[in-house]
């Protein structure tokens, strides 16, 4: 939700489209700053306390310089989720293409711990507090059920490749129980990346993946 500090940007604006794109250098340098301030700030608050005002106060950049390129702190969240579900799918697809046909589940299970929970670009606390602020506008809930979509058929495609075929008409339900349960590890693994203990959450989390990827287990 757009909040007064939000309210400078022109009247009517609820896209969360990009005003222009960024070709000369400079430009792009600021725009990178704009995604980069906005993700820091993300992860040590939550982002209804976000202004477009105070991302541009911290990236040391002119409130004008910041809607020359977003309408909204909306467009901002977008951008960077956008860019997070690029990552994250290609991580995936990379983790997939290693596996063999046959593999036993803990290698998926590492696979995901592995392409997810090692890069700050993907697992960060400021990446959680995006998660968060998706339902904010249509715009940004329609990405994430768009992107809620595609991480269920890469889980699928790995069961397949596990040999794993549970019956049709729950494998889509039985895709979203493992996507939750991996999004609630990765954001422990994320919280708790200065705590010491990451080796023995690694283990917890793997622990879990392993029943969730285990149908015969589960039925």
């Amino acid at each position: 939700m757009t909040t007064a500090s939000d309210t400078i940007a022109p009247a009517c604006e609820t896209t969360v489209s990009p005003r222009k794109e960024a070709k000369q250098r400079r430009s792009r340098v600021k725009v990178e700053k704009i995604l980069d301030t906005a993700l820091t700030m993300l992860s040590e608050g939550s982002a209804d306390k976000i202004t477009t005002n105070a991302i541009a106060k911290h990236a040391g950049i002119s409130i004008g310089s910041l809607y020359q390129f977003f309408p909204n702190k909306e467009a901002i969240f977008y951008e960077l989720f956008q860019r997070w579900l690029v990552q994250t799918l290609d991580a995936l697809d990379a983790a997939t293409l290693r596996m063999e046909a046959g593999d036993p589940k803990e290698k998926c299970v590492d696979a995901i711990l592995d392409a997810l929970s090692g890069s700050a670009e993907i697992n960060s606390p400021g990446h959680w507090q995006l998660r968060r602020a998706m339902g904010s506008s249509p715009e940004l809930a329609d990405l994430e059920q768009s992107h809620l979509r595609q991480i269920v058929e890469r889980i699928k495609a790995m069961q397949t490749k596990l040999g794993c075929f549970p019956p049709a008409e729950l494998a889509d339900d039985l895709a979203l129980l493992q996507n939750q349960t991996a999004i609630a590890c990765l954001q422990v693994l994320a919280q708790t990346v200065t705590s010491g203990n990451q080796e023995q959450v690694r283990g917890w989390c793997r622990k879990l993946l392993l029943l969730a990827f285990d149908y015969q287990e589960l039925s």
